[in-house]
């Protein structure tokens, strides 16, 4: 876990140099009035096929969940959020990002896992956005949610994310971060930042594309992604839809559950002893602190080593267990390319370093 927080900090470091380079100082490259002097007119596609056109930057933004508001974050717009949905647990966001997360204005409350809350129409619309970003569908579909539609008879756009929950984009096997990088530049055209937008996602490209000459010809290690924190007594299986399906791909591994054409399914522990992986994925929400995640960590993997029903499996006798965060792999976003990188080297320590 350190190293991960490591990792994202040099990541944001680098970033931070390719951003300036290519789009200015942040505080000028994040100005809607100087990004209007050479702004096109400009039209995007969310999940839904829902077209949000501009002939300005949007001025006034409300991201409705974390996964989009981090994206919103690293394309260094930030400055244009009038109010997000819930808050995010303090430090779960990469280092750099958190503080100024936690003092935008909260729209519908604390998140309590089970209890999402939708932004109330009248809540969300006296923020005054002039565009509303939302990454699952429940965002704009829940009861008490404002839907698009609605949105946009109120003279307001908005924007669906493709890469962490959209049945219509994933059709067939996630096994790339192609849905992140198509957030990226539909959102970098939208705010007039499509250099911002390129230097990231070639940032990514770079790191997935390192992993995977060093894994060369290896083959892939079978894998069975465990979301401790989503209940032991029957477990959550991602299947290939899920985000965390594409990181586990890129870092040379192979989900014993990749045949499940679903994000997610609940399967028996039966059934993945008989799927016999390799490694076990511990899987588990950043607590925000490290210790607590740590400590998280340490009581998944002592599941595993102590559940009767996997100890004939070939990761439990061999001791094989992997780590990765939520916020990492299994939100759609920019720190995937990382969660790739490191899960390559739990997954293949002899090829990647």
């Amino acid at each position: 876990m350190r190293t991960r927080f490591c990792a994202v900090a040099t990541t944001i470091a680098a970033l931070s140099l390719v951003l300036v380079a290519c789009g200015g100082p942040s505080g000028t490259a994040s100005d809607p009035d100087a990004a209007q002097a050479n702004y096109p007119p400009t039209a995007v596609s969310d999940c839904g096929g829902r077209q949000a056109k501009f002939t300005a930057p949007p001025k006034r933004v409300v991201a409705l969940t974390t996964s989009v508001l981090e994206l919103l974050f690293w394309l260094g717009v930030q400055d244009r959020i009038v109010g997000i949905g819930s808050p995010p647990k303090i430090a779960t966001l990469p280092p750099g990002f958190d503080a100024a997360a936690q003092r935008l204005p909260k729209l519908a409350g604390s998140y309590a896992p089970g209890s999402y809350k939708p932004v109330p129409r009248e809540q969300l619309l006296g923020a005054q956005p002039d565009f509303v970003v939302g990454g699952f569908a429940s965002n704009f579909d829940a009861d008490g949610a404002t839907k698009q539609q609605e949105l946009a008879d109120a003279g307001v756009q908005s924007y669906l994310a493709l890469s962490t929950s959209c049945p219509a984009a994933t059709t067939s096997p996630r096994a790339d971060l192609d849905l992140v990088f198509r957030d990226l530049e539909n959102l970098g055209a939208a705010f007039g930042v499509p250099d911002r937008a390129q230097a990231l996602i070639g940032e990514m490209r770079r790191k997935t594309g390192d992993t995977a000459r060093a894994l060369g010809g290896v083959p892939p290690v079978s894998v069975f992604p465990f979301e401790f924190d989503e209940g032991t007594q029957t477990p959550y299986a991602p299947g290939n839809r899920q985000a965390v399906n594409a990181v586990i791909t890129l870092a040379g591994g192979r989900s014993v559950f990749a045949d499940l054409d679903k994000p997610y399914q609940k399967v028996s522990w039966e059934q993945v002893a008989t799927r016999d992986p390799q490694v076990i994925l511990l899987i588990v929400y950043d607590k925000g602190n490290q210790a607590e995640t740590d400590a998280d960590f340490a009581a998944a993997e002592n599941f595993v080593r102590t559940f009767p029903g996997l100890a004939g499996t070939t990761a439990v006798k061999q001791g094989r267990f992997a780590r990765l965060v939520y916020e990492d792999g299994s939100n759609g976003g920019v720190r995937n390319a990382d969660a790739v990188v490191s899960l390559a080297r739990q997954l293949h320590p002899g090829q990647v370093r």
